[in-house]
């Protein structure tokens, strides 16, 4: 019952990042901006996703560790670097109007 959690939680992380992933490129076409890359956001989700697969996997293939692992590590930081380059002008755009509030 557990590899099917894993495999759930997997595939929901994975429907986020594809949920911010369209919404991060209407955002960028509403406002007529480039906001970086969004299709790291699918490949991420991919990524997330085939690792969950290879987790539920580790019970009939132990070497599916090192392949869920790595696919889990790699889908981290292309989603981390698109949700940078797409979303790192808050932290700026925030201590701009907190300095313009005093």
């Amino acid at each position: 019952m557990i590899p099917y959690g894993v495999v759930l939680w997997h595939l929901a992380l994975a429907a986020f990042l594809v949920l911010v992933g369209a919404l991060s490129a209407r955002l960028g076409k509403a406002m007529r901006d480039d906001i970086g890359d969004v299709r790291h956001f699918t490949w991420a989700a991919i990524l997330l996703g085939l690792s969950g697969v290879f987790k539920a996997l580790i019970a009939f293939w132990p070497d599916a560790t090192w392949a869920s692992s790595s696919l889990g590590l790699l889908g981290f930081a292309l989603a981390a670097r698109a949700g940078w380059k797409t979303w790192g002008w808050i932290p700026s755009e925030l201590r701009r109007s907190k300095k313009g509030s005093h």
